[in-house]
């Protein structure tokens, strides 16, 4: 029959054999082991802690060397005759590398938006002497999966953070972990599926007041540019928001001033140069976020027509692109400190919490004035 695993170790700043080291000298004491009495082999080291048998291997002749085990060929490992001071001493010594407990924080990506809240999130972690573990999924679902079943398991992770970026649905060991009543929290973005807690910035109300700004500045006929929407909870809220500003406002909705499906990766550059000569009239347009505005930006100025003169563009998320390209451009910030710092936070109250059960939270977003935008004199 296979053995239970008593502990998961698992990978992080101190080695496998170096953890295993430390357990087998937990091992002696628990068990209270007497000089000369056999300790548990290679391979039941392996088994009890899910790692390979050179790892216990390792550990073995380690402690070895350090005369606290003495080993005999085809007949196994003992403690050494003189084993308990240097016991006493590795033990003591090995107090203050023991691996403390750590949450982590899971991305797809460390673009600059999300490089910023792992940063918040690291040093709201540190403030209160909690480590920190960041691992990149290469926006993989199988790797992120993965990862999750890495971390959840051994007892050191006791939280996780899940910035799963641009995905449509749940992972299956996310679900696993929510169902399991592990502390997950997602980031950046809400899975309508399943009620997992969440803290994200309210991407709707920051579309419905920056299209309302717009309407301020004179504005009447405003078009929509977005990647492709379906599923994506921040770009469909984001598109409900601009809908909504403009039934408020009672503002006919210019339906072939709308582009929905934009590959920015494509940077598919004869649709974006059709749209913009397909609407003459339209005076300006609110882009899905901050990349889309500079490409449309680019292509406006190649085309004659400038920025804001004869287009105002406006963006969403505040990139540094924002604050750098030829005109600047007037956009909804979502900041990635606080999302970061907040994160963190209710990670941890989730983690202190009886049942697990915490409400999601929605952040307000503020909008950032610069130059792309030009008041209409109506």
């Amino acid at each position: 029959m296979r053995k239970i695993i008593k502990e998961q170790l698992i990978k992080g700043p101190i080695a496998l054999y170096e953890q295993m080291r430390q357990k087998v000298m937990d091992l002696i004491v628990e068990r209270r082991l007497k000089p000369h009495d056999p300790v548990p082999s290679e391979g039941e080291l392996a088994e009890l802690f899910g790692v390979s048998r050179r790892t216990s291997k390792q550990a073995l002749e380690l402690l070895a060397k350090e005369g606290i085990l003495y080993r005999l060929p085809r007949r196994g490992t003992f403690l050494a005759e003189n084993a308990g001071d240097r016991l006493k001493d590795a033990v003591e010594s090995n107090l203050s590398v023991v691996p403390q407990q750590a949450v982590a924080i899971v991305v797809p990506i460390l673009d600059e938006f999300i490089g910023m809240v792992v940063t918040a999130f690291l040093q709201a972690g540190d403030s209160i002497g909690w480590e920190v573990l960041i691992r990149v999924t290469g926006g993989e679902l199988e790797r992120e999966d993965e990862i999750l079943r890495e971390m959840s398991i051994g007892g050191r992770v006791k939280g996780i953070v899940l910035f799963p970026g641009a995905r449509k649905t749940c992972g299956q060991e996310v679900l696993r972990l929510h169902l399991d009543g592990f502390p997950v929290v997602i980031v950046d973005r809400v899975f309508r599926e399943v009620d997992i807690t969440a803290i994200y910035h309210d991407h709707y109300q920051g579309a419905y007041e920056m299209t309302k700004y717009l309407f301020d500045k004179g504005h009447r006929t405003v078009g929509f540019i977005s990647e492709p929407i379906s599923g994506i909870m921040s770009r469909e809220d984001r598109y409900y928001g601009f809908i909504q500003a403009h039934l408020d406002a009672e503002i006919p909705i210019m339906i072939h001033s709308i582009i929905s499906d934009w590959d920015i990766e494509r940077n598919d550059s004869s649709k974006l140069s059709q749209f913009l000569e397909q609407n003459p009239d339209m005076t300006a347009l609110f882009c899905s976020n901050d990349l889309v505005a500079n490409k449309v930006m680019n292509m406006a100025e190649e085309s004659g027509r400038h920025i804001p003169e004869h287009l105002s563009v406006v963006g969403f998320t505040d990139m540094m692109i924002s604050r750098v390209s030829k005109v600047s451009l007037t956009t909804v910030m979502k900041s990635p400190e606080e999302l970061g710092r907040k994160a963190f936070d209710l990670l941890i109250r989730k983690m202190a919490s009886e049942d697990g059960r915490m409400e999601s939270v929605k952040l307000p977003t503020q909008i950032i004035e610069r130059g792309s935008v030009r008041q209409v004199i109506l």
